[in-house]
């Protein structure tokens, strides 16, 4: 049976990456507007992005349009509470990878939960780690979404990392799916 594999960086602005048919295919976190309750200087309603729980209903059906006939491997981060975020903020994140991790029961896959440094140590392997002053500015310390950057572009470099086509930068969330995804096929592969 033929084989397709996804990546998932959890988050409100996390990101799926698809491999399939020898192709790639990135989405991000479905979002829309809406009101925050205050108002701006020209009377209009201030409008705010969200996360939009409704849009993954259509990003499964278009995902599993994708991989008919296709035996599904996919890889999410097992993330935990965050230091110094809010319980709101980590009970919010922790309530988006879930559903993230629900669509993938819904499109039947075999789902692994990876720790960052596990796929980190794997997909890294033979790249320099990108270094960058601490938060005192006495240390460094290793710049994970850099790192990522770079070995995402150098696996792929026709890929463009950045979240849209106006964006000037990559997209760590992006690039992290990417490379959860190559994780996972290269995991699967390998057996």
């Amino acid at each position: 049976m033929k084989k397709a594999y996804i990546g998932v960086d959890p988050g409100k602005a996390g990101f799926i990456t698809l491999f399939v048919g020898g192709e790639y295919t990135f989405y991000a976190m479905p979002q829309h507007k809406v009101e925050t309750g205050e108002f701006l200087k020209s009377g209009k309603p201030q409008m705010k992005t969200v996360f939009h729980e409704e849009g993954l209903k259509t990003l499964i059906y278009t995902i599993k349009d994708q991989i008919k006939g296709c035996e599904l491997h996919a890889c999410i981060e097992e993330v935990v509470g965050r230091q110094g975020w809010s319980a709101q903020n980590n009970f919010n994140f922790g309530r988006v990878a879930g559903l993230q991790k629900m669509v993938l029961i819904i499109l039947n896959a075999k789902i692994e939960m990876v720790r960052p440094q596990k796929w980190q140590s794997v997909m890294y392997e033979g790249y320099a780690k990108i270094m960058k002053p601490s938060s005192t500015g006495k240390t460094m310390v290793h710049d994970t979404k850099a790192t990522s950057a770079i070995v995402a572009q150098s696996i792929a470099p026709d890929i463009n990392f950045c979240k849209t086509e106006r964006s000037k930068k990559f997209d760590d969330n992006k690039t992290d799916s990417f490379l959860l995804c190559k994780y996972i096929e290269k995991k699967i592969e390998k057996i």
